[in-house]
């Protein structure tokens, strides 16, 4: 006799992963302040000698003292959005919701899942994305945004367990005999959010006589507030013919609690959900950057986060310890919050670990005719696993701008990134310095997925 149903299986195992999602709810941003130009991604992100006006605040803000650079631009509210999932993708997703029976999926599509995630490894996916607005006066630009983050990785038994509770992929699953024995091991989940504030200048040295060189430095310094935060691993979670454990232990941003009473004053051993100024962390950190243009040549390069204090504040974190224990006689759990000082060492050191980590970019741009610019760029994030990474962590490519239809700019873009390839598409449409522009990228490989970038409203 089995100990519990698959199904109960099933929503012990989802709830154990969702956890970081439900404490912390309150493009490819291939950078920590969000991309705002669908320029950029249009051209596959190969933007780092391109970027003009409030482009430069996240790309490059050493090409504010070039010439060239707008007297003024501005862009409101640009939404970009990405998510990668692989093997089973968002596509396949997408196609289960056409079977006839709702929210039901035939065991074959499940099992041929299931043997993809089982050739692959496991199931990843990140999503990340976020909205700002940006505009630039001269040398000088200011940005202010929100971006999220995230990674969510299962291993093969994780994934079955969710596509067929404890009943054998294949086989009736009657009796104990055959109910499966899985174990979750490296299963985990990362995920987050920051709203920054950015101020870049930019100036040029030397000559900047028509046919000389000009040179040019800039520097971005930022204030980091962190708006959430949500991590998640496995402590050895197994089940069996007889029962099992899920230990799937979390650290996130607080859940809220209404502390004040309506006087407006603290109420006695409530702790509020967030820090000073009602973020769980924050920090202050610099980009600096470097161009060089001649004629028809640009070169570029940039270090984001030269140096970020960025943390978060254990202060406003919480423990769950995400038990569940089942045998014949029942079950327990235990999802209640608990402080932080009581979460494993394991837990404690992903949090001080997950920060923001230099990226190093380098690249070119060069104008082959008048309504025609190429570009490519070479982009390295430095941190590992273990820290906040948006986008792939490595990525080389080019992009190409056709400019000779008139009110209509066309981009696109090819580039190999960490574990396969991503191409991009985009357009502008142009009513003298007003844009209205979109962009997606296509990521194929290790991390299939969509980026969309749209902005209604932008003057570059």
């Amino acid at each position: 006799m089995r100990p519990s149903t698959p199904l109960h299986y099933l929503r012990v195992i989802v709830a154990a992963m969702l956890v970081p999602l439900a404490m912390a709810s309150p493009t490819t941003a291939w950078a920590q302040q969000l991309n705002t130009s669908a320029a950029a991604l249009g051209l596959g992100g190969n933007f780092i000698a391109r970027a003009r006006g409030y482009e430069a605040v996240a790309w490059n803000p050493a090409n504010l003292g070039l010439p060239g650079n707008p007297g003024f631009s501005l862009t409101l509210l640009p939404v970009a959005a990405s998510f990668t999932l692989d093997p089973i993708t968002l596509g396949d997703i997408k196609d289960a919701e056409s079977y006839k029976v709702p929210n039901v999926v035939p065991r074959a599509t499940r099992q041929a899942w299931l043997d993809k995630v089982t050739a692959a490894g496991g199931e990843k996916g990140t999503p990340s994305g976020g909205a700002n607005v940006a505009l630039s006066v001269g040398p000088f630009a200011a940005q202010l945004g929100m971006t999220f983050f995230g990674a969510v990785d299962l291993n093969p038994d994780a994934v079955e367990a969710i596509l067929f509770g404890n009943v054998p992929a294949t086989g009736s699953g009657i009796d104990g005999a055959n109910v499966r024995t899985f174990n979750f091991r490296n299963s985990k989940f990362n995920g987050g959010g920051v709203t920054t504030a950015a101020f870049s200048y930019g100036r040029a040295f030397g000559s900047q006589k028509p046919g000389s060189g000009t040179l040019a430095f800039g520097a971005t310094l930022k204030w980091v507030g962190g708006a959430f935060v949500g991590i998640a691993q496995d402590a050895g979670s197994s089940i069996n013919a007889n029962g099992g454990t899920i230990s799937f232990p979390t650290v996130a941003t607080r859940s809220f609690q209404d502390c004040r009473d309506d006087a407006g004053q603290l109420r006695a051993g409530c702790t509020q959900m967030s820090g000073p100024g009602g973020f769980s962390g924050s920090g202050i950190g610099a980009d600096i950057g470097v161009s060089w243009l001649r004629d028809k040549l640009a070169l570029a390069g940039a270090i984001q986060n030269v140096f970020n204090s960025f943390s978060w504040d254990e202060s406003v974190l919480a423990y769950v310890p995400g038990l569940g224990q089942f045998d014949v006689n029942g079950d327990t759990t235990n999802f209640d919050e608990q402080p932080f000082a009581n979460a494993p060492a394991a837990l404690k050191n992903a949090i001080a670990n997950y920060k923001l980590k230099p990226t190093v970019s380098v690249g070119l741009a060069y104008a082959w005719r008048e309504d025609v610019t190429v570009s490519a760029d070479v982009r390295q994030q430095m941190g590992g696993d273990e820290a906040i990474v948006i986008g792939p962590k490595t990525s080389v490519g080019g992009g190409v701008e056709y400019r000779g239809i008139p009110m209509l700019s066309l981009r696109g873009g090819a580039d190999y990134i960490t574990g396969g390839t991503a191409v991009s598409f985009g357009a502008g449409l142009r009513f003298r310095r007003y844009e209205l522009g979109a962009a997606i990228a296509l990521q194929q490989g290790d991390n299939k997925g969509t980026s969309l970038l749209v902005n209604l409203f932008s003057i570059r």
